[in-house]
């Protein structure tokens, strides 16, 4: 059942991705699936749930399944879900990732962001040189300090993506930094970074984040060699 569901969910997909099926179109009654696929009621079920998982449909009570209008949330949960479950090989896939898009927000950062945000980023780099030798309370300030930067963005999908992505990518790094020193090193590529956002250089503020993100990169290389 699950292998025929799971053909299903492709030849649905496809359709939506192709624009046969829009958003908030009402999806075929399970009847006509039933009929189209040749399958019983159960595995149209199962193959609705999945499309539902996928933030691909969304069900009313007592109307139906409807194709789900465009959403930042969905691919905010996609990117988190696959951050979370993530293994040592892919970690710096992410970093890649991560190297790319983050060097452009602290760019933004730099000519967008306000009072409030720097402030925010103020209030975690305190709390990141307080919190030297406590990896919990240290991960929470470095978490904050990057999402403060990409809220400063002002770019809504900038933004989205790294909420999903960053916490996952930090905490799996600070499981796995080893036992050398490191918060100093951390906090010192910060104020950087936030000296450059406060001044409004955005070449500076990407260029010492770009900066950032490789010598963490390169430090999890290092211990993935030794």
């Amino acid at each position: 059942m699950a292998h025929r569901s799971s053909e299903i969910v492709k030849d649905l997909e496809i359709e939506i991705m192709d624009g046969r099926l829009i958003p908030g179109q009402r999806l075929p009654s399970e009847e006509k699936l039933c009929t189209r696929f040749a399958v019983s009621r159960t595995v149209i079920r199962e193959a609705i749930q999945q499309l539902r998982g996928r933030g691909l449909l969304r069900t009313l009570k007592g109307s139906g399944s409807y194709i789900a209008d465009p959403s930042l949330d969905n691919l905010a949960g996609a990117i988190e879900t696959y951050s979370v479950l993530t293994n040592s090989d892919s970690y710096l896939e992410l970093m890649d990732f991560r190297i790319l898009l983050e060097t452009e927000c602290a760019r933004l950062a730099a000519q967008n962001s306000g009072a409030r945000i720097i402030e925010t980023m103020e209030l975690a780099q305190k709390k990141m040189e307080n919190s030297r030798g406590d990896r919990a309370r240290f991960s929470s300030a470095d978490i904050a300090f990057h999402l403060a930067i990409a809220s400063g963005s002002k770019h809504n999908l900038y933004a989205t993506v790294l909420s999903a992505l960053e916490k996952p990518s930090i905490e799996f790094a600070h499981k796995n930094r080893g036992d050398a020193p490191w918060s100093d090193s951390v906090i010192d590529t910060h104020k950087q970074i936030l000296t450059a956002i406060q001044d409004g250089k955005s070449e500076e503020a990407a260029t010492a984040m770009k900066r950032h993100l490789i010598l963490s990169r390169r430090h999890y290389v290092d211990l993935e060699i030794d």
